[in-house]
């Protein structure tokens, strides 16, 4: 095989590689922010149930301010209903009493409402605030696992550019330089021939284009996409002299 177009299979190889880890690597702040998405939801949770809990104290206290008002005005009617000259007076005096029970029973009853669901929201808080232990436990392992695969691809990626650059150094300098150009707009530099297919870019080669590809000892580049190919085929031996 031609020393260029096997260092140019694994440069290409090579190259493939890089690509595959630096877009791992920089991809890592985007998947962090994805896990910590994650517990910001529960974090949200565990303040939505405490805020929750919080309106339900201040409407019992503010309740509880309703109920002192109006046994308040009960005691003043009480008061009042022991000067009182006329019956009729007395009688409306005994139902503004009657209102005033009245709705601190009403009040009552919803004091009761906010305890009740106080307790229903110390098992909410409860809950999410064991969800959010266990969630944050979990994100730290996979930070931490994220974190990992990203080192672990950076030292990967200082072995594989040393490789590249040692490749690259020995090819013939106007071959690197269409490898480059072609990569650079198709993604890749060089293509595989297979049954006489450019896989690269899926046309089927000239003959004698096919017969040159077919020895692996020649640069040869695809009329179409200009890639250069290689191929698995078996290496055609030179025809031998029938009459030596």
């Amino acid at each position: 095989m031609h020393p260029d177009l096997e260092r140019l299979i694994e440069l290409q190889s090579v190259d493939t590689v890089i690509a595959r880890l630096n877009a791992e690597v920089a991809a890592l702040p985007k998947k962090i922010a994805a896990i910590e998405t994650k517990l910001t939801a529960s974090k949200v949770q565990v303040e939505k149930v405490k805020a929750a809990m919080q309106a339900g104290d201040k409407a019992k206290r503010g309740y509880e301010g309703d109920i002192q008002a109006q046994q308040q005005k009960i005691s003043k009617y009480k008061d009042q209903s022991l000067n009182v000259k006329t019956n009729p007076e007395y009688k409306a005096l005994l139902q503004e009493i009657q209102f005033a029970e009245d709705a601190i029973r009403g009040f009552e009853d919803k004091i009761l409402e906010v305890m009740l669901d106080a307790d229903t929201k110390k098992d909410e808080l409860k809950k999410a605030e064991n969800e959010l232990k266990s969630e944050t436990a979990e994100i730290e392992r996979e930070k931490e696992q994220a974190r990992q695969i990203t080192a672990k691809d950076e030292a990967e990626l200082t072995t594989e550019s040393a490789k590249r650059d040692q490749l690259r150094e020995a090819i013939t300098a106007d071959v690197l330089t269409h490898y480059d150009r072609v990569a650079k707009f198709r993604g890749t530099g060089l293509a595989l021939e297979k049954n006489g297919m450019c896989m690269g870019c899926r046309v089927y080669l000239r003959p004698q284009v096919l017969q040159h590809v077919h020895t692996n000892n020649e640069i040869i580049y695809c009329d179409q996409c200009q890639r250069v190919l290689y191929s698995e085929a078996p290496a055609i031996a030179p025809p031998t002299d029938p009459n030596p």
